[in-house]
């Protein structure tokens, strides 16, 4: 089941997320990523200006696997990572 997508801040090391926690901070929220399966861009159009000169976004985008730092004996869950253009505007779906 997807659900919306919520807001999100996100660590990266050498330009892959690696850690990242969903706001407003709930104690289920911190998560530690344990793979990064999959890398893509995503380019839409936006009614409003925008750095892209045709008026629309970029998108970077993982498909990562991660687990709940206070339990990291459950098996992880399956989310997307999506990264707007322009910096710390992030978004998160959890895919399991």
């Amino acid at each position: 089941m997807v659900r919306s997508p919520s807001p999100v801040q996100v660590r990266c090391v050498d330009g892959d997320p690696v850690e990242f926690h969903r706001r407003p901070n709930r104690r289920d929220s911190h998560y530690l990523v344990t793979e990064v399966q999959e890398r893509w861009i995503e380019e839409s159009r936006w009614p409003f200006r925008s750095v892209m000169p045709v008026g629309g976004d970029r998108c970077r985008c993982w498909r990562v696997l991660a687990r709940r730092s206070d339990e990291p004996h459950l098996p992880p869950g399956e989310f997307v990572l999506r990264m707007r253009s322009g910096p710390g505007v992030w978004d998160l779906r959890w895919l399991t």
